[in-house]
């Protein structure tokens, strides 16, 4: 059974639950840089993923194709969200590329910051 609008709260509820993560890490790591290599390792696979589409990699190979569908499973916590945004198109690309590739940034600062905030 489909409930509209839950998937988006569900997304905010995943940020939420992602910024108390990173108070609590904050709390046992004790070390704000530790918490920052911790945060780009989680995401580095996203960082390497949305660099290659953004820089037109996925075209090399038939494998490399499903790079945006990968990004796309490594993002799907905050999809609802990224659906919210027009069907538009830059520079040949989809918006929702460019806010993919975004969202990785955005996901290790947001673990991050409670790190920081701390010390």
């Amino acid at each position: 059974m489909y409930f509209p609008g839950l998937d988006i709260i569900l997304a905010i509820l995943y940020l939420i639950l992602l910024w108390e993560e990173g108070k609590h890490s904050a709390h046992v790591l004790r070390d704000h840089k530790k918490q920052g290599l911790v945060a780009a390792l989680w995401q580095l696979p996203g960082f390497f993923l949305g660099a290659s589409v953004l820089l037109g990699l996925d075209r090399l190979t038939d494998f490399a194709y499903y790079f945006i569908f990968i990004l796309q499973l490594w993002q799907t916590p905050i999809l609802p969200l990224i659906s919210l945004i027009p069907a538009w198109t830059i520079i040949d690309k989809p918006i929702y590329y460019y806010c993919l590739f975004l969202m990785v940034p955005v996901l290790a600062v947001l673990y991050y910051l409670p790190a920081r905030k701390k010390s």
